[in-house]
This record gives C-alpha cells, structure tokens and sequence, in this order.
C-alpha cells in the first residue's frame, strides 16, 4: 500500500484538475454512488437492512466521512477446457474518491473473448474478426451530495430500479450509457428525474426522461410510481426538435407527451416490497399501452402491452455463514417494450433496457448464495418459455407493425420454447480488499420447441474481480 500512495496522489491531482473536462465529456448529472457497494456480493441488490430504497446504485450522505481514496484493479477472466474451447479475458482498474460531499467513480474494462453466447457480459463492441470480440466497459460516476433532500451526479454506467434479480422498469444487463439524475428525499418520499442518451442499432441517437417516486410509510413497506417516455432529438413526423417539456422535472409524462401531439413511446410502471423477519417479499408491473374494454372482454387486443413480476429473498446466518435465497416469478405479454422501430423502442445499441428475455415469455428464477469464510458457493436455476419468430412479439427491434393480427394475441404465440438454465459456482476469496476470487463453475442450458433441441454443459474455470451483477442467463 506504501508503494500505491504515490500513484493515489497523482490521479487525486488529475481528477481535480480535469474535473470540468470530465463534465463536459460527460455532460450527465446523475446520484452519487457509495464506496461501500464495493463490500456487497451484489452491488444492486436490497437484501442487505441497510439499503432503504429500490433505486441502484445505492446513495449515501454522510458529511462528516472521512476522505476516502482507492484504487481497485479489476479482473474478469475465464475458460472452459473443454473443446470448443471458450474464453473470456477482461482487465482494467477502478478508481474510488470519496470526501464530504462529493463522490467518484472512474474506470472499466478492456478484452475480448472467443463468443459471448454462454460468458455472457454486457458491453461496446469494438471489433469482430475470426470470431473473436473486443470489447470495452466503461465506468463512470462523479456525484456531488449537496445535503440530505438534494443530489446530482455525472455518469457513464448502468441503473438499476427494483428488488429483483430482474428488473421490468430499468435493468443493468445491457451496454452502459450517459444519463443525468437528480434526486430529492423529504422524510418517507423519495423522487428521482433522470435522463439518459440512447443509441438505436442503426446509430440514431434518441432519450429517455424517467420519473421515479418511491414511498416508505413505515419500515417494512414501500411502494413506488414509474414513468419513463422515449423521444428522438428530430421527429421527422411532426418535425421537431428536442422537446424542451419533458425536462421539467415535476410534470407528469402522459399528459405532456398527449399535449405535444407526439408519437413517443410512454411506459409507466411500478411496484412494492414488504419486509418480514429475515425475509422481503416484492413484486413488480410495466405498461406500454393498455386498452381496459379490449382487456375485460378478453379479446386479446395486441396492444395490451404489460408485465409482472413477484419475488421473495431471505438473507440471514446459517451455520456460521451468511446464506442469501431469492425465488422470483416474471411474466410480459407480447410486443411489450416495442414500437414502430428501435428508434424509439425500449433499448440501447440493440439490448433491452429492462429483462433481458425482452416480452412474449414467463420466466421462474431461484438463486441461492452460502458465504462461510473465503468460501462462496452458489446455484441459480431458470426455466420458462419464450414465443419465437420476428413478428409474434418476442424480439423488442423488431417493429409490432409487423404483427400477424391485432386480436387473439396471446403469450408465448410463434414458435413457443421451453427452456432450463442452470449454474453452480464455487469461490474461493483470494483477496478482501481487492475482492479478487478464485472460481470453478458448471453451467448447462436445454431448450426444446417443436423444430429442434440442444443441450450444451460447459466446465469454467477463472478468476474475477467481485464487484459487479454477472448475468450468465
């Protein structure tokens, strides 16, 4: 650590000195983020009593902290030995500073590996050549906590809204991107306005304005409200520019997007979460459209566009360990997250803001994490089914004007497919402060549809930096 002073004080120096140079490559403001989510298994997860409401990364104000430097080299490297043999390799390093009010985070990786199907991560795509992919992660967070109602921030990341493993209203398991944030707390209400600059996977940029308020009444309950609207910066259409209506932070987005006379796309969206005991129960829901006489006379109206999910978590001691369990239900209709093109579709650079698996399935998902000294072992198993075919709903960049009808449209239509995923991972900590593990991981995956079936059991080996949610299905 003596050796690593030196090169503390020359970043400190630097960030200090290219602070407003960094604002402008960034020009995002968005929450400040916490040193200590680097100490969590998952950095996005509320099992842990401390995290109070459903928006990651976490924000925490506390003045009179100490002034906190690290520097965290990050590694991310794995192989399966068997033939054909995969491999992926990610190095890079992050940089945490912490005083009094202000905060930041800056860093990401750089590698490449043979295919992404089954290391699956989240990433800009560089090269493609000989079926090998380059790859960069960038990281990026300077927030400032200018006292405990305000914060801002400016990034370059992922975000994260809910409970769950999954969420439906804004996931992490895509490629990063700039956004700007502004957070107000007054006792048990919370209110979170954030923008963020998308890209279409024909590179035509386009924003997202979200509304988030979440509401404690007391200590184990909460409830919160979701609103997001997806605009492009030139509407050939109407032939208008930037809509300068959505950025004031406290209209409702419906109303204002119904008064421009615009063709954006609206989500609203929401959910709740108890506590009891050692146990949290939450569930979530999504609307993209919703016609309320198509939906009671059971038509099956095509735009009904909606989604839910349910879960239970449980973290607690077990044998002078820490054990973690999650068991977690998600269900979306199809051409959910869908519009007219990805220009305006839920997404970014062709991945899905929200569930992977994207609309037009159901999914069942258990996990279950045993921490006992060094030691971590953990098992995650998903099955569900998913309707196939670019016109039935499943692909959220394929336009819903491509749709066989707009009655008697059901979940799972297309070539529906049943599909089992499981993984079992065993860790052993190297390294505390760098949490740096070694592991061994044994993952499989079946599906099974009325045209074919496959069956594939991959052994890997590797060693990883423990910092971030690493999605394998």
């Amino acid at each position: 650590m003596q050796e690593l002073k030196p090169l503390y004080s020359k970043i400190h120096m630097f960030t200090k000195k290219n602070f407003l140079g960094l604002l402008w490559l960034f020009p995002v403001l968005t929450w400040g983020q916490h040193i200590g989510l680097i100490n969590q298994i998952n950095p996005y997860d509320s099992v842990s009593e401390y995290l109070d409401i459903p928006i990651y990364p976490k924000i925490s104000y506390n003045p009179t902290r100490e002034k906190t430097n690290r520097i965290l080299p990050l590694v991310d490297l794995a192989v399966n030995p068997l033939p054909p043999i995969e491999a992926k390799g990610r190095f890079g390093v992050l940089y945490d500073i912490s005083k009094n009010h202000f905060f930041a985070r800056i860093g990401g990786f750089i590698g490449a590996s043979t295919t992404p199907n089954n290391l699956r991560e989240p990433y800009l795509i560089l090269a493609n050549k000989n079926q090998g992919i380059a790859h960069i992660d960038p990281m990026m967070r300077i927030g400032v906590n200018a006292n405990r109602l305000v914060s801002i921030q400016a990034g370059f990341d992922r975000n994260f809204y809910g409970d769950g493993f999954r969420s439906l209203l804004l996931s992490d398991a895509g490629s990063p991107y700039p956004f700007t944030s502004l957070r107000f707390n007054a006792g048990p209400l919370t209110y979170q306005f954030m923008g963020m600059y998308l890209s279409s996977t024909n590179y035509q940029k386009k924003y997202s304005i979200n509304h988030f308020l979440n509401w404690k009444p007391t200590k184990n309950l909460q409830g919160y409200l979701f609103e997001t609207v997806l605009f492009n910066s030139n509407d050939t259409i109407n032939y208008r520019g930037f809509d300068p209506n959505y950025l004031n932070p406290f209209v409702v987005i419906r109303p204002t997007e119904y008064a421009s006379g615009s063709g954006d796309n609206v989500l609203l969206g929401g959910g709740f979460s108890v506590k009891y005991k050692k146990s949290k129960f939450y569930g979530q829901f999504i609307i993209d459209d919703l016609l309320i006489s198509a939906l009671f006379n059971k038509q099956k109206y095509w735009g009904n566009k909606f989604g839910g999910q349910l879960g239970w978590k449980y973290y607690g001691k077990f044998h002078e360990g820490v054990l973690h369990l999650r068991l977690e239900a998600n269900a979306i209709r199809p051409y959910t997250y869908t519009h007219i093109g990805d220009q305006l579709n839920f997404s970014h650079n062709g991945q899905v803001l929200a569930h992977p698996n994207g609309a037009n399935f159901w999914e069942l998902f258990f996990r279950g994490d045993y921490l006992k000294r060094s030691w971590i072992i953990l098992t995650e198993l998903a099955v569900g089914e998913k309707g196939l075919g670019l016109s039935y709903g499943g692909d959220i960049n394929s336009p819903y004007t491509l749709r066989p009808s707009d009655f008697s449209i059901y979940t799972l239509q297309g070539l529906t497919t049943s599909q089992f995923n499981a993984r079992i991972q065993i860790a052993y900590q190297l390294n505390c402060l760098y949490k740096l593990q070694l592991f061994t991981e044994l993952l499989s995956t079946y599906f099974i549809n009325n045209s074919s079936q496959k069956l594939m059991i991959c052994p890997f080996i590797g060693i990883k930096t423990n910092v971030w949610n690493d999605y394998r299905f």
